[in-house]
């Protein structure tokens, strides 16, 4: 079977642009939770998110986020290359038009129409493979909400190994915007006070974050003839879906566990080798005691001896980019033998009982470093890395 490597990345969150701000905030165990700023508010019950210093619109993030992983990686993608992200798609731009047309403006000035294609997750792949000069068909988007950026390095993965790709720019990004925060303060989902506490029993909810990555992945044998940097290797993944309930966890981790065990075989290695894991882990009641029970399913006594952390704890949950940071901030990790740290735990819940790598980083070698994500509806993704040498 053909390998798959990373050769370049970008990364932004809550800390701004790049992978050096980000690792010092993540490693330093501090947050980026503030007052809301992109909007008002007041209406709602909470009133914090993870917001970056940005004002650009989310098909600006997705190209920035695009070019830097390129040039991270010292390529300009031929025109026989893969895209493949996950997105929502920008709801700013449709709030904008539906503003206008509230106002009832017979002449139109108000509406705002040429860039409601921008509300399209699929405009955004094939706006950045235009930039790219990479042709629509050969482009891909998944918008299948928190494993969404996870399921595109996945699939990018799939293509590569099976030879139908030799290089694809993957990823996804998320801004933090009005309509989909009335969503989630609607389903209390929110913590209030400012503050995420995964796996602590006074854990009361999640935050939003913003977020980007995008990876350039590489079949092995491309990546040597051009002498490309390798980061890590991309050994294998899983994908699986819960089928047990519209928002809420199978309560024994079953679908993590599944996609867990996947992402194992087709890594070909032993879950006593796994030496980190970045969990999925919001600060919800039901999920962090799910994705607890899904690993003890998987790594059984061996699952107490795995350092574990939440590094939502510090971004917030970034929705459609989830998955491909945290992959980043896995990537980051193995490069520097450091584990991030869970911060905001305050009390320990029996039902989450293992190494939650509690308030401080952890020097520790590290080999293969797994990554899990989940969302509404049960889906879940699990991707294994290995550190390159």
């Amino acid at each position: 079977m053909l390998r798959v490597v990373i050769t370049g990345y970008s990364l932004f969150t809550a800390f701004g642009f790049g992978r050096e701000v980000a690792a010092e905030h993540l490693f330093g165990g501090t947050h980026g939770f503030k007052p809301i700023e992109r909007f008002d508010p007041a209406p709602f019950r909470c009133s914090f998110g993870a917001e970056a210093d940005f004002s650009g619109s989310l098909l600006e993030l997705g190209m920035i986020c695009a070019k830097e992983a390129l040039s991270h990686a010292s390529l300009s993608l031929p025109a026989d290359a893969g895209i493949v992200i996950g997105c929502a798609g920008d709801f700013e731009v449709v709030h904008r038009f539906w503003s206008g047309v509230q106002r009832l403006d017979p002449s139109g000035a108000h509406l705002e129409t040429a860039r409601l294609s921008e509300s399209l997750p699929g405009y955004h792949t094939r706006a950045i493979a235009d930039m790219c000069g990479i042709p629509g068909t050969r482009t891909l988007t998944f918008n299948n909400a928190c494993i969404s950026s996870s399921n595109a390095i996945g699939h990018a993965y799939d293509l590569i190994q099976s030879g139908r790709e030799h290089s694809v720019l993957c990823g996804g990004y998320s801004l933090i915007n009005k309509e989909l925060f009335a969503k989630f303060d609607a389903g209390m989902a929110f913590s209030r006070d400012g503050v995420i506490r995964p796996f602590s029993l006074n854990r009361s909810g999640l935050l939003l974050g913003d977020g980007g990555c995008m990876m350039v992945l590489e079949e092995l044998g491309h990546a040597l003839h051009r002498k490309a940097t390798i980061l890590a290797e991309l050994t294998g993944w899983g994908l699986s879906s819960d089928a047990y309930h519209v928002s809420k966890p199978h309560p024994e981790g079953n679908g993590i566990a599944a996609a867990v065990t996947t992402a194992l075989k087709r890594s070909e290695i032993s879950p006593q080798q796994i030496s980190y894991i970045n969990a999925h882990a919001t600060g919800s009641k039901f999920t962090d005691c799910a994705e607890t029970n899904g690993i003890k399913q998987v790594f059984g006594d061996k699952a107490y001896d795995i350092p574990i952390s939440s590094t939502k704890s510090m971004t917030g949950h970034l929705l459609q980019a989830t998955g491909a940071v945290e992959t980043a901030i896995c990537l980051m990790a193995l490069q520097e033998d450091l584990v991030p740290p869970t911060i905001g735990h305050e009390a320990f819940d029996p039902e989450c009982d293992l190494d939650y790598v509690l308030h401080e980083t952890r020097t520790k070698k590290l080999e293969y470093v797994l990554n899990v994500n989940s969302s509404f509806g049960g889906n879940n993704t699990a991707l294994i890395l290995r550190k390159w040498r």
